[in-house]
């Protein structure tokens, strides 16, 4: 897992240069259809990658996105109507059975469909109109990390691809500089030593909440799988908003909290949240640009403070990682033999 995590940078790095031309034809292909829906298709970390797909892609386009919900039509059988409509199946070994049934029902009702994969030769690939993939090579540990990074940076691609031309529909005045974030992901994986020294404090933990918001909110989720998968720690995930709606009640002293909060448009409710904890005396860690917002923390880790929001999904998600990893390894953990669980999961 440690190793795969390294790789993510020359992964990332390589999956823009070989699909960069790809995306782009892909683009105006579907600007030329005019699609008027997406739906993102995936389990586990990859559904946890379309998630932040959902939030870009609408953002940056103002298309209205859906995350599928395969058992509408694996359990039950039911006929969409989606002409014009965009499918992306998402998984990392292009296998998930569920998966693939979606897609192929979604084609016989009219879409176009794409699949993100890490294998060229899956059976994904048989059953899309096109295929996207990562360059990461084969990834062996059961935790996915580099395909979740990969996944992410084709919906960065994909996201510039048809956003850029439909300005009309992009609100934010933002540019995906995507090609910068390989380096910033380079940058967080030196942040090893402190995170290292970090998660001795959290050996004994057993519950915790991960909160993100906005384009951090799959973050959120992913660490929180993590945890859960690697450490054994049960571990919910909220968005800030909705943690401060109930959620909050289960907040006693020195209870762990881990926030993602990168500036941007979301840092006042990390703010509020941060605040109201402070209030509560509870363990919060927090991995952030914003200086204001590691001095509302109990402890952070800190990254570039010119990675904003639009951005910062990758590059935060890497301290992630390693503190999951690292923290199994201190409870005397193996990251790379989670029980019970197996690199492909196969569901209907």
């Amino acid at each position: 897992m440690l190793q795969e995590i390294a790789e993510q940078p020359a992964a990332l790095e390589k999956t823009i240069t070989e699909e960069r031309s790809k995306v782009e034809r892909l683009g105006q292909f579907l600007r030329k259809r005019g699609v008027n829906l997406i739906v993102l298709v995936a389990r586990g970390s990859s559904d946890n990658a379309a998630l932040f797909g959902r939030y870009l892609l609408e953002t940056m386009t103002g298309i209205p996105v859906s995350l599928s919900a395969p058992s509408v039509h694996t359990l039950y059988n039911a006929k969409l109507k989606l002409q014009g409509a965009l499918v992306i199946g998402v998984s990392q070994s292009g296998e998930g059975e569920d998966i693939n049934r979606v897609l192929e029902n979604c084609r016989h009702a009219g879409a176009y469909t794409v699949g993100i994969t890490n294998e060229a030769d899956s059976t994904m690939t048989g059953v899309v109109d096109e295929t996207l993939l990562m360059h990461g090579g084969r990834e062996r540990s059961v935790a996915a990390t580099k395909t979740f990074t990969g996944q992410m940076m084709l919906f960065h691609m994909l996201a510039h691809s048809l956003g850029e031309a439909n300005t009309s529909s992009n609100n934010t005045n933002v540019r995906l500089a995507f090609e910068a974030i390989p380096e910033w992901t380079n940058r967080a994986l030196a942040l090893r030593p402190q995170i290292e020294r970090l998660v001795e404090r959290y050996v004994f933990m057993e519950n915790c909440v991960v909160v993100g918001r906005g384009l951090l909110y799959a973050n959120a989720y992913e660490l929180a799988l993590k945890l859960m998968e690697t450490c054994y720690v049960v571990a919910e995930r909220f968005s800030s908003a909705d943690f401060l709606h109930g959620p909050l009640a289960m907040v006693e002293r020195h209870f762990p909290v881990i926030l993602f909060a990168a500036p941007g448009r979301t840092s006042e409710s990390a703010k509020i949240l941060l605040e109201r904890l402070q209030e509560l005396h509870a363990d919060t860690l927090t991995i952030t640009g914003d200086a204001e917002l590691a001095k509302l923390s109990t402890r952070s880790i800190a990254l570039p403070n010119e990675i904003d929001e639009f951005h910062a999904a990758i590059p935060y998600i890497v301290p992630g990682q390693l503190f999951a990893a690292l923290l199994a390894d201190a409870k005397g953990l193996n990251p790379d033999a989670p029980r019970s669980l197996s690199k492909v999961t196969r569901t209907l």
